[in-house]
Parts: C-alpha cells; sequence; structure tokens
C-alpha cells in the first residue's frame, strides 16, 4: 500500500510541476502592434536584373512550310497535280486520249459506221455526218480536240476485160478557216476483175494535221477524187502542177501534202488542174463531218469512201474504197468556255 500511495504522490508531483511551468508563460499586455515582426515592404525586395522586352519586339514565328496531306491547299505551292491530297483530284478529260505520245498512230481504231458513205447498195456523193455523237466542243472537261486524219489504205477491183490503168487521187479537207491537201501519187491498178490494195504508211496518207495534230472545233469538210490514168506520166504531170501551185502559197509542205491558213486557195488550186484533166473519174464523194463528232474521233475510229461503177463481169467496173482512219487527243480544260 505504501508502495502504491508514493507512487500517487510522485505522479501528483509531476503534475503540479507541469502545470506550474506552463502557467508561467504569460504574454505582456502592455506590448504594442508594433513590437510583432512585420513582413518586409515588396517595394523593397530586390528585383532581378533581366530586363523583358515589349511586346513589339517578340519574334513572330515563322511561316508554316506547306506540306501535302496537312489538309491545306497552299495554291502558291500545291496543286491537283503536286498534291491531290490536299487540292483534290485534277480535272479529266475522259472523252480522249492524253496528248502525250498522241502524234502516233493508234495501234488499234475501231469502225465508226455511221460514217460510210455506202448504205445499203447506195454510195452517197454528198453527205453529212457525226451530229450528235460525242459532244460538242466546250460543252465538256475536254478542251479542243486536236486530230489528225489518214488515207490507211485503198482498195480497188475493176472489170473482167479491163486492162492495167494508174490510179490516182487527191483529198482536200477544210474547216473554214484551215484547209489541207494530200496527193496520192499514181499506182498500177490491175485489171481482168483482180483486187489491187495500196497501203500509204502516215507519211504519205496525212490529209488533215499534216503539221502536227490539229486543233479543230468546227464542221469538217473532206472532198475526195480518184481518176484512173492510161498513162502514168500524164497523171504525174497533172500532179506536178497541182503540187506547184500549192507550194507557193502554203504554210506547210512536204512531198505528199499541203496546208494552207485560208481555205479560198484550195478551191483554185484543184479546180484549175481538173480543168486539164481528161481521164476517167471514178470517185466524187463530199463529207460533212459535225463538229459534235470531233471528240469521239480523236479515240481512234476507221471508215469508208465507196464507189462502185459498171458490171465488174464487163469493161468499165470499178468498185473502189477508201479506208480513212481518225486519231488525235485532248486536254483538260482549265478555263470555263
Amino acid at each position: 500500500m505504501r508502495h502504491l500511495v508514493g507512487s500517487l504522490a510522485t505522479v501528483a508531483a509531476l503534475l503540479g510541476c507541469a502545470t506550474s511551468d506552463v502557467g508561467s508563460v504569460v504574454l505582456d499586455p502592455d506590448a504594442g502592434a508594433t513590437d510583432v515582426p512585420q513582413a518586409p515592404d515588396v517595394t523593397d525586395v530586390a528585383r532581378p536584373s533581366v530586363d523583358v522586352p515589349p511586346l513589339t519586339d517578340v519574334v513572330a514565328p515563322r511561316d508554316v512550310v506547306a506540306r501535302c496531306g496537312d489538309g491545306l491547299c497552299q495554291r502558291a505551292t500545291e496543286s491537283c497535280v503536286s498534291c491531290p491530297l490536299d487540292c483534290d483530284r485534277c480535272p479529266a478529260c475522259d472523252m480522249a486520249p492524253t496528248c502525250t505520245g498522241a502524234l502516233a498512230v493508234p495501234l488499234m481504231s475501231s469502225p465508226l459506221p455511221s460514217f460510210n458513205n455506202s448504205v445499203g447498195d447506195n454510195d452517197r456523193t454528198s453527205f453529212a455526218c457525226g451530229a450528235g455523237i460525242g459532244a460538242a466542243p466546250g460543252a465538256t472537261t475536254c478542251a479542243d480536240p486536236q486530230l489528225r486524219i489518214r488515207v490507211r489504205e485503198i482498195s480497188i477491183r475493176r472489170g473482167f476485160f479491163d486492162v492495167p490503168r494508174n490510179l490516182f487521187c487527191f483529198v482536200a479537207a477544210e474547216d473554214g478557216a484551215h484547209a489541207e491537201l494530200l496527193l496520192v501519187t499514181p499506182r498500177e491498178a490491175a485489171g481482168n476483175n483482180n483486187t489491187t490494195r495500196i497501203n500509204l504508211p502516215p507519211s504519205q496518207g496525212l490529209l488533215w494535221g499534216q503539221g502536227g495534230l490539229y486543233r479543230s472545233t468546227s464542221n469538217l469538210t473532206i472532198s475526195y477524187a480518184c481518176f484512173l490514168a492510161s498513162n502514168g506520166a500524164t497523171a504525174q504531170r497533172v500532179l506536178d502542177d497541182i503540187a506547184a501551185r500549192a507550194g507557193m502559197v502554203a504554210e506547210h509542205a512536204d512531198g505528199y501534202g499541203w496546208v494552207f491558213g485560208t481555205v479560198a486557195v484550195l478551191g483554185t488550186i484543184i479546180g484549175s488542174a481538173i480543168g486539164t484533166m481528161t481521164d476517167t473519174q471514178i470517185l466524187d464523194v463530199q463529207q460533212t463531218i459535225s463538229a459534235d463528232a470531233l471528240l469521239t474521233m480523236t479515240n481512234g475510229h476507221t471508215w469508208e469512201i465507196r464507189n462502185r461503177r459498171g458490171n465488174l463481169s464487163l469493161s468499165g467496173a470499178s468498185d473502189l474504197r477508201i479506208t480513212l482512219e481518225s486519231w488525235g487527243c485532248a486536254d483538260v480544260r482549265t478555263t470555263v468556255p
């Protein structure tokens, strides 16, 4: 029991000591506010020595460099050709071939029957064709069609009792502002009901676009004339006369064709030559092709001009066929017509 009382006394003494110490901390009631430590004045704080430039001196960010695929078509540096992702697909001409490599003769051409002058047993000597085929120049995304036309082959079958003769032709084409002339020099045409085929290389058969692909927008009229001569030298002299007259006024000439900047001279040159001929004319056809068909013609097409005369079982008869071929191109239209 004494131990317990002693322990309690000890605890009491310790508690009394703690209470005395806490109670001895007394604030001075007379201490003023000035005695309380104050925070330093902001104005007294030393500023850093770094000079901040004014707003006008801040360097502007560099221009954003155009990058294909960023969704913005920068017209100064990007186009539908260089960046279709940003500038969309370029307009396309889907009615005619591209003009790259278009000078060459196409590998394949499809027939265009409506251009043939023969309807059943009737061989028309003056006719129009091509209206409503394709589209008129200016009505599509294609620029003006650029064309070439050539005589690809001449075939003639003559009467059973006919003797060989010399066949020669000239073909004239014009569109109201531009004219061209092609001469097919004399070739022997067999008799005795035989068929003679004359295949002309492009250098000898071009009747339109001789100076290069020609940009056409108007109706095109082609006149075909072929003759049989008993004397090849005489026929050649007639053609030489035409060549001499044509060469004086042509803008472009080679050994077989001439290009003129005006249509008026063509009639004069041909008319004067025909007036001196005594040979038998076996073909005289005029064909007018509508401007609507010119774009279609750039895709490679063939047609036939034909004339039949007499009875092939007898003499003085002939069945003449001329196969024509067209091809060309058109660029994409970049301006509104």
